[in-house]
Formats: C-alpha cells, sequence, structure tokens
C-alpha cells in the first residue's frame, strides 16, 4: 500500500445558513407558554454559583491518503482535547479541574503502519467531511468522559456545544454559539430579536433528528437587535418539562455575566470568559503541530 502525507488547513467551514432561513423541524413551543403569548423572559432571581463549563478543541494535523491497485482512500490524522472549569460566582473565581488530549489516525482501511502518536479508528467514511465528523464526535466523547468525572460537585454543567450523546450528565445544558438553521417559525423568530441582555426566550421542544428542549437567551455586550449575542442552549429530553423551565431560568440567571468582551474575544459575547480561557489551554495541550506532523510523514517514509 502507498502512503502520502500533507499538511491540511485546520478550517473547517460550516453550513452558512442564516438565523432567518427556517429549517423543516418538528417544533412545540408551548412548553412553557401558548405560541400566541411569547414573549422576552427575565430570570427569576439569583441563579446556580457552582457552574462547571465543559469545552473540547480539535485540530487536524496531517491529510493521509492510502493507495493500491484497487482504489484510493483518504484519511487524516487529529488531535483532540477537552477540559472543564469550575467557576464559583460568589468568589469570582475559576479554575481548570480536569483536561484530558487523544490523538487518532480516521480512515476507512488501515494503513498498517504504527503511528505511535496517532493509533487507527476505523471510520466508514469515503469523503473528508465524513471523516471530519467523526473525529468531531470522538471529540464529544471526550468531553463527555471528562464531565462525568467532575460535573456531581455542580449546580449547572454548561457543555459548550450541542447536547447529543451527553445527555445523562446532572443539571447539564449544550451551549451552542452560532446559529445555522432557525428552528421557530417568523412570529417567534420576532421574539428572538426583541430579547435584552439577560432574557431568554420560552423553553420550546425540538424534535428534528432527535428530541430535545431549547430557548434562546442573549448576553450582555452586543446590543439588544436581530441576533446578535443570542446564544441557543439545550436540555435533555429525559426532563420534566418543569425540570427543563427550570434549567432555562438558571442559565438566564448565571451565563449572562460570564459574556466575555469584544475587546479581548472576536466572539464576544457568546464565547463565555471561562470557555475562552479553557480553550487557550487545550490548544496548549495538543502540542507543535508542526512537529507532529514530521514525525506522521517519517513514520511513513521508513516502511
Amino acid at each position: 500500500m502507498q502512503i502520502t502525507v500533507d499538511a491540511w488547513d485546520p478550517s473547517f467551514a460550516d453550513n452558512a445558513e442564516s438565523p432567518s432561513r427556517s429549517d423543516s423541524a418538528t417544533v412545540d413551543t408551548e412548553i412553557e407558554t401558548p405560541a400566541k403569548q411569547w414573549a422576552p423572559v427575565d430570570a427569576p432571581g439569583p441563579g446556580p454559583r457552582r457552574l462547571l463549563v465543559v469545552d473540547g478543541v480539535r485540530r487536524i494535523d496531517a491529510r493521509v491518503e492510502l493507495s493500491d491497485e484497487t482504489g484510493r482512500w483518504p484519511g487524516m490524522c487529529v488531535s483532540w482535547a477537552a477540559g472543564a472549569v469550575a467557576c464559583d460566582l460568589d468568589g469570582g473565581a475559576s479554575a481548570v479541574t480536569e483536561t484530558a488530549v487523544e490523538r487518532g489516525l480516521f480512515a476507512p482501511l488501515d494503513p498498517g503502519a504504527e503511528l505511535d502518536h496517532y493509533p487507527y479508528r476505523k471510520t466508514d467514511a469515503a469523503e473528508s467531511a465524513e471523516l471530519i465528523a467523526a473525529s468531531q464526535a470522538a471529540m464529544a466523547a471526550l468531553e463527555a468522559k471528562v464531565a462525568a468525572k467532575v460535573a456531581t460537585h455542580a449546580e449547572l454543567s454548561v457543555l459548550d456545544g450541542t447536547l447529543r450523546g451527553r445527555t445523562r450528565l446532572p443539571n447539564a445544558v449544550g451551549y451552542i454559539k452560532s446559529h445555522h438553521r432557525s428552528y421557530l417559525q417568523a412570529p417567534l423568530n420576532g421574539v428572538v430579536e426583541r430579547l435584552r441582555p439577560g432574557q431568554r426566550t420560552p423553553v420550546f421542544h425540538l424534535m428534528t433528528t432527535w428530541p430535545r428542549y431549547s430557548w434562546y437567551l442573549r448576553l450582555p455586550g452586543a446590543g439588544s437587535r436581530g441576533w446578535a449575542g443570542v446564544a441557543r442552549i439545550e436540555a435533555a429530553d429525559a426532563l420534566s418539562e418543569e425540570a427543563a423551565i427550570a434549567l432555562a431560568d438558571a442559565t438566564a440567571a448565571a451565563l449572562p455575566p460570564l459574556g466575555s468582551a469584544a475587546h479581548k474575544d472576536p466572539r464576544a459575547p457568546q464565547n463565555l470568559t471561562p470557555i475562552a480561557g479553557l480553550e487557550r489551554r487545550l490548544k496548549r495541550k495538543l502540542g507543535d503541530s508542526r512537529l507532529l506532523l514530521r514525525s506522521v510523514r517519517t513514520a511513513y517514509a521508513n516502511r
């Protein structure tokens, strides 16, 4: 088998759908409030004071092409890390409490070469986008593992990204910073646009590829118009409606003070300050991509 290795641009363009576009999703908008009565919701009072924020980072270190007389197959050498930050809102302090790093070669065919840094991970995929999705799933699994070690001590656990596959964690929500699709119809999208900082929408039940509760929350620092500064939050479908609403109130009370500042973070305010700090720490733990790429090339050159 012939193996070639190339550097890979780690950037990957997500689907750039506008939040004004409507997707074909089944949504129950009357979980908390009848749809005709939807209006911005204020946080009812002080929220949880001990928060856990969990995030992960992923980097594609090299693209590998496997070929023989029967065909060609793509592969990717990927590094990913996950970590957790414990936040004490009363004390105004936060600390990284757990981190983990993993690597893997994602490919549909075992290259038969031993790579110390990148153990083979079989992936039934023939396209680069599918390999990237497989590595994203591996990162989400590591995030869930990290969160499970420390989540029991938190009043609220905020997992960056969708909650899919991580719904069993106690008091956990998924935190989605950007909007590639709209799940609400136009009149209810208008409620999102009218949110003031610290306000949220009523809870709705979202049933697309998997069911969960969801709501939108506007963070301070980006004005009060349109979708600027708006995050979407998810809670597990297994919760009662009352429990999901209680989590929505908790996020509206606890998360706005954690919003990042525009002069420090281009993704402000949705990229919460603990998430931004954790991302920096995790990226350092991924190691030097140039040295890792060199190790991959050396390993395959010596086969």
